[in-house]
């Protein structure tokens, strides 16, 4: 398995830059026939940064990050805030960041594209400037991230999807020539892997070996939460030994719980959930059999919670709708494809229980994403192909990127419909939001309002590449089903049919 990675390049423009910069970027989208540039879609032979010659490039965009929302301090009674307007490139890709970004060095037309493309920001000489060293020194890492299907790479992608092509050629030409094909499942399944291993072999995807560094980080990582849930047990064996009667009616109580979760989970979920749920249930019975942990661990969430419910009522509430010419010119950006871009950036409510409560969010999103949410879903959200969320400004702004499917009404209206309180937990934390309560209740339950501040805090998407238009994240699990389902040595009848309807 390749694993993903993502980069960000984010550098102060020069103001007097910043119509040239304008320019160059409009000049790498795609015309449409009288000449004119398309809105955002980059031609992926463009003359400066040729996206289609980099294999392991998902999605890239260029943005020009200016906040158009910084007055609303000045409605809640505080200072305005002064950013700099600074020029963002980023990008998911298969690999290594470092790696990538020397091949993009590497490749004489883009090296010397974005050169003159970062010529127009600040602390960047296109005669003298290491490329790769500047861009390294201007990259941010993402509090947060999400891969759709980690390990699936490009070459995966398009190998898949022509594969599916010539199976669907090949399986209509079959029924024509033998009629009662319908009545013999495994012999039109047999035809199909003879073909397939015949005439495409190259498209039958074999995935390379995962890097021995990346999956022990992958587990150490993965290790951090089950280690804080099994540490207090090393903590408490000495104070809760010998069992009292209560302890060991406790024990005969979860011990079967947790098993019974585990075993659950395992076959409904993730792999990698089932332990974490399991040792969960037994962290709640170590704090009923040791009362030092319940108090503690009870006072700190009682805490917790009076202050954010003090914040939740006292903050002042912003309730603005998106200006008509802003909002013409971010739907012009928007369904030129399947896939759609979504760039926001806003400000976090200034002060450091805010800040630090978002850090810890994004954290815990994070771990989610990286080894529960990992396998074609974000929570029950299916339709979204990447998204990361940056602190800017010594964590005074965020900013959050996004690759989805679909409309951004439906996108808006899927999470707001499947998991709303996701929303109100991560975004609560913003300038502006939706007033919540109790953290997952209202917020983005107040639709008109939640889409307004949305668009509000978007800003256009300059430049937009996507390496296999036309594709959403469905078509990408049915095309790779399709594979393991032709390499699979044998199947049910029924399997066979599901099959064949993937084609």
């Amino acid at each position: 398995m390749t694993p993903q990675s993502n980069f960000l390049i984010i550098a102060r423009i020069k103001l007097e830059d910043r119509t040239k910069l304008e320019g160059l970027l409009t000049s790498m989208n795609r015309k449409v026939p009288d000449g004119t540039p398309d809105t955002g879609m980059a031609d992926p032979d463009n003359p400066l940064v040729p996206f289609r010659q980099f294999g392991a490039l998902h999605f890239a965009r260029f943005v020009i990050v200016e906040d158009h929302t910084l007055d609303d301090f000045r409605c809640l009674g505080m200072e305005v805030p002064d950013y700099p307007i600074t020029l963002a490139f980023l990008g998911d890709v298969d690999g290594g960041r470092d790696r990538f970004l020397a091949d993009l060095a590497d490749n004489a037309t883009a090296a010397a594209g974005l050169r003159d493309v970062f010529a127009c920001c600040e602390d960047f000489d296109p005669a003298e400037t290491d490329l790769v060293a500047w861009m390294k020194r201007n990259c941010l890492t993402p509090a947060a991230s999400y891969v759709n299907w980690i390990g699936r790479t490009v070459r995966q992608v398009r190998a898949e999807e022509k594969l599916r092509g010539a199976l669907q050629g090949e399986l209509a030409s079959y029924a024509r020539t033998h009629p009662g094909a319908g009545d013999d499942l495994r012999g039109v399944r047999r035809h199909l892997q003879r073909f397939a291993d015949e005439q495409h072999r190259d498209l039958i995807f074999c995935p390379d070996p995962t890097p021995v560094g990346w999956w022990i980080c992958n587990w150490l990582h993965y290790a951090i939460i089950p280690v804080l849930l099994l540490l207090p047990w090393a903590l408490a064996v000495p104070f809760i030994l010998p069992l009292t009667f209560w302890g060991t009616y406790i024990l005969v109580l979860f011990v079967p719980l947790s098993l019974i979760a585990f075993v659950w989970l395992l076959i409904r979920s993730r792999v990698t959930f089932a332990p974490l749920a399991a040792l969960g249930v037994m962290f709640v019975a170590l704090m009923l059999m040791w009362w030092p942990l319940l108090v503690a661990v009870s006072a700190i969430v009682l805490v917790a919670v009076a202050v954010y419910r003090w914040y939740e009522k006292s903050e002042l509430e912003v309730a603005r709708q998106p200006e008509d010419k802003r909002e013409t010119a971010l739907a012009n950006l928007e369904d030129h494809d399947v896939t759609n871009q979504f760039t926001v950036v806003g400000s976090i409510k200034p002060s450091a229980f805010r800040r630090g409560m978002l850090t810890l969010i994004l954290w815990l999103t994070r771990y989610a994403a990286r080894h529960i949410f990992n396998r074609g879903y974000l929570s029950r959200i299916r339709t979204i192909h990447a998204a990361h969320w940056t602190f800017l400004n010594d964590k005074r702004r965020v900013l959050f990127v996004s690759n989805y499917d679909g409309s951004r009404h439906a996108y808006m209206d899927d999470f707001i419909n499947k998991t709303g309180w996701g929303l109100n937990v991560i975004f609560s934390c913003g300038v502006a939001y939706p007033r919540t309560r109790w953290l997952i209740k209202d917020g983005s339950k107040n639709e008109q309002r939640f889409k307004d501040t949305n668009r509000r805090h978007q800003i256009p998407t300059q430049v937009w590449y996507k390496a296999y238009p036309g594709l959403t994240a469905f078509d990408l699990a049915r095309n790779t089903r399709v594979r393991k389902g032709l390499q699979r040595r044998w199947m049910f009848k029924s399997g066979i049919r599901a099959w064949l309807r993937d084609l």
